[in-house]
């Protein structure tokens, strides 16, 4: 707080001999009359003179880069600005009138002199700097009480309110700790309604746990790690029957939680669709004749879609423009399931061709999102597909798990702490020999 202003009114009103001592020196004073809103004192400016507030009022408000922050209304008859003219210091605020005012302006000499004659003019000047020291304290405890609540995610909105009146001196923080509050207020209600998104997001992931307790004659293991909350990777495995697993990964344009809710719905078609339809391209083009309609925000996904006869070995599948799998065999050199078809949400007419390949025991599939192969290092190489197939390679005799782990450590390698600009997904597959 300032001289300039003050929240005690009566307290901070002229006393009677210090009224007579201070209109003594008034007809040699320089008389000041104001209209409203007209501007007394600007911010900023020396302080070398006090003002005597006859008739009227004025208000007090603090310029900060953000507008003006009112302050307090003064009413007459009381001395204006004595403490930064007796210390020489500038304006810690700006005073317009609130009404028709008269004063006087007291000069820094003058002031001196009628302290010396009256020493009551400097006990007032002691007593307001108390004031103001009191409330530039309480002001500062506030503040270190709401950073407190704000750092142990407590903070309450009604702090705000007690920030409306802050000390001129401390005006403009008050304003930036106002904004500064409401948001982190809002981007950590942003974030909890993100997290509360990735968790939904996660629970669409199947469990491999489930299926691996179940089944003996295949393993799997998956993962999805997005870039920001939640992303447009998914992956997804469910029995269509005994005898048959159905297995996708798929890739949506663009990022965040329009990605995230496109591939939920391209999940649950192609889990609704594939349950109904025993051809997998029969499956995969109604479920892209289903996303063209009304895609006003044309949407589209990536996607790998197969059915594997857990008795023959025999996988169908359809690569609507989806990176490559690797097909590991136990037996010969790796091959890469090529794309057969676009991406799923384009044309409505496009009609993807299914192919098949066959999965002896020992032999895995890999499936990533291109988040892989697109990952980027500090010399803005991409990881590549030749690395993709390296690395797999390397840890073919690993288990499923294991073999997703060393692949994704191997990305995070080759791009050393770069941030990447794409989520990553992998879902590594092994059918097992019979007696395992």
């Amino acid at each position: 707080m300032t001289d300039e202003q003050s929240h005690a009114a009566p307290a901070a009103q002229v006393e009677t001999g210090l009224d007579e001592a201070i209109r003594a020196l008034l007809p040699s004073a320089r008389m000041i009359e104001l209209a409203p809103d007209a501007l007394l004192v600007r911010q900023g400016e020396t302080a070398d003179s006090a003002f005597f507030l006859d008739e009227g009022s004025v208000q007090v408000y603090a310029e900060t880069a953000y507008g003006a922050t009112p302050l307090a209304t003064l009413q007459a008859p009381r001395l204006i600005g004595e403490i930064g003219a007796f210390a020489g210091l500038p304006r810690t605020a700006s005073i317009r009138a609130a009404t028709p005012a008269r004063l006087f302006e007291i000069r820094r000499a003058q002031l001196l002199e009628l302290g010396v004659a009256s020493p009551k003019i400097l006990l007032a000047a002691l007593e307001q700097l108390g004031r103001q020291i009191a409330s530039v304290n309480e002001a500062l405890a506030l503040y270190s009480d709401a950073l407190a609540a704000l750092e142990k995610r407590e903070f309450d909105s009604r702090i705000l309110a007690d920030l409306d009146n802050p000390p001129p001196a401390l005006a403009a923080f008050a304003s930036a700790f106002r904004r500064f509050a409401n948001e982190i207020v809002v981007k950590r209600r942003q974030q909890d309604e993100m997290a509360s998104a990735a968790l939904i997001q996660q629970s669409f992931l199947p469990k491999e746990t489930a299926l691996n307790k179940t089944r003996r004659d295949i393993e799997i293991a998956g993962k999805i790690r997005p870039t920001r909350e939640v992303g447009g990777d998914f992956y997804d495995f469910f029995r269509i029957d005994d005898n048959r697993l159905a297995l996708a990964i798929g890739d949506v344009c663009g990022k965040g939680p329009p990605a995230s809710l496109f591939a939920a719905i391209v999940v649950t078609l192609l889990r609704t669709i594939g349950r109904d339809q025993q051809d997998v391209g029969d499956a995969v083009n109604r479920a892209n004749r289903l996303l063209c309609e009304d895609n006003d925000a044309a949407m589209f996904a990536t996607v790998f879609f197969g059915v594997l006869d857990l008795r023959s070995g025999e996988l169908r599948y359809v690569n609507c423009g989806h990176v490559a799998p690797v097909h590991l065999s136990a037996q010969g050199a790796p091959r890469r399931l090529a794309s057969t078809g676009l991406p799923l949400g384009i044309d409505a007419d496009c009609v993807s061709r299914a192919a098949a390949c066959r999965l002896d025991p020992g032999d895995k599939l890999i499936l990533i999102t291109d988040g892989v192969t697109e990952a980027m290092n500090a010399a803005m190489e991409e990881f590549g597909d030749a690395r993709f197939v390296e690395a797999v390679e390397r840890a073919a005799h690993m288990p499923p798990s294991q073999l997703l782990t060393a692949l994704v450590a191997t990305v995070d390698d080759f791009v050393g702490g770069v941030e990447q600009a794409d989520d990553i997904g992998c879902l590594v597959m092994e059918r097992k020999p019979s007696d395992s």
